[in-house]
């Protein structure tokens, strides 16, 4: 199989950024002048012994790409088109078996303007609960077709029917666009006559990021606050700052190479704007009120420290916030590993469907 189709069977939760760009080639090491001197691998392809070893033999599967110098960054409104197309197709192609394996009901819709997927389970019945799903793709990629497979995930771990928003990805649609989607959808809901105690919100990546801004827009809008959220790897600082940005930038296995989100970020919102709450929720007044969040990463993730500083952030206010760290796991990990059948996956599809059941039954 080709590296970048392997790539996007591993980051339907949002990675399509090292996808785009044609096939992402090893690069042939020197030769060293004997065995003994031979370099040691880079640190992003270190496989650690206390991961299940399901884990470890899909990291023995990516070596070739952890080891390849990483995609070509798009600048330009073309580039970003072309691999915006590139990644949708890779992504549902390879997803394909096991989205159809889940037997799911999808179902194309409008909410409010916003297009959206239904995706409900087999059997389904109706307790009157609903999910918000918000893809990743470093703002610039994905969709809620080519993002099926964590969506998915949550459906079969859950049995709730999700609605997946089919937002404006960047360069164009910008953060206040973005979030007023999310915000319409949860509205539109709401008119429908569900409860707020009802509705979860969720999201991997840049996702992650959308629902958290979503959710401080929504509150500032006068809404009703949602059941919970559930974030996923989300990038919370978009300034680029935080410890983990640094001294885990060698070790990070899927957002490389450095500065290769940046370019997102900068068409998604302007510099001058990247400390907006809506666009960097870490920078958010959680005084005011803020749902019960759960936050879920891996130890390999330079996006670590946003993970942790939105949770002391939402805990210092007096929030409910639950940061749960899985070792030696990389960005977005739980639609991935659970579909390797990974013990690492089941137990983050387990604790997200936990979480929904203690905050829905509340009311």
């Amino acid at each position: 199989m080709r590296l970048k189709a392997i790539l996007v069977a591993a980051t339907s939760c949002g990675l399509m950024a090292m996808v785009a760009e044609g096939h992402a080639q090893t690069p042939a090491p020197a030769a060293p002048a004997t065995a003994a001197a031979a370099a040691p691998d880079p640190l992003r392809a270190y496989i650690p012994t206390t991961i299940s070893p399901q884990a470890a033999a899909l990291y023995r599967a990516y070596r070739p790409l952890l080891l390849s110098a990483g995609p070509k960054i798009a600048t330009t409104t073309a580039e970003f088109d072309a691999n915006y197309k590139t990644g949708e197709e890779h992504a549902i192609t390879v997803d394909a078996p096991y989205v159809k394996a889940m037997g799911l009901t999808i179902i194309e819709r409008q909410i409010s303007g916003v297009k959206v997927l239904e995706i409900r389970p087999k059997d389904y019945q109706d307790d009157g609960t609903v999910l918000i799903h918000v893809h990743g793709g470093g703002f610039i990629y994905g969709s809620p077709r080519s993002s099926l497979r964590s969506s998915g995930a949550m459906v079969a771990a859950t049995g709730k029917r999700v609605i997946s928003v089919d937002y404006t990805v960047a360069p164009r649609g910008q953060f206040q666009l973005v979030t007023d989607q999310v915000v319409a959808v949860y509205k539109a809901l709401l008119a429908e006559g569900i409860k707020p105690s009802k509705i979860g919100l969720f999201g991997e990546s840049a996702g992650g990021n959308i629902v958290a801004g979503s959710a401080l827009k929504l509150r500032d809008q006068g809404l009703p606050l949602p059941a919970g959220l559930i974030l996923v790897s989300p990038a919370t600082d978009l300034t680029g700052a935080g410890d983990t940005r640094v001294t885990l930038a060698e070790v990070e296995p899927v957002l490389r190479p450095v500065g290769a989100i940046q370019p997102g970020i900068d068409a998604y919102v302007a510099p001058a704007d990247q400390k907006n709450p809506y666009a960097s929720p870490v920078y958010g007044d959680f005084t005011k009120g803020y749902p019960p969040t759960l936050i879920q990463g891996g130890t390999k993730e330079i996006l670590l420290s946003d993970m942790v500083r939105l949770h002391r952030a939402i805990r210092a206010a007096g929030g409910d916030s639950r940061l749960e760290i899985y070792e030696g796991m990389p960005h977005g990990f739980p639609s991935l590993m659970v579909g390797v059948g990974a013990q690492e996956g089941k137990e983050a599809m387990a604790e997200s469907a936990a979480f929904w059941r203690l905050h829905m039954a509340k009311n």
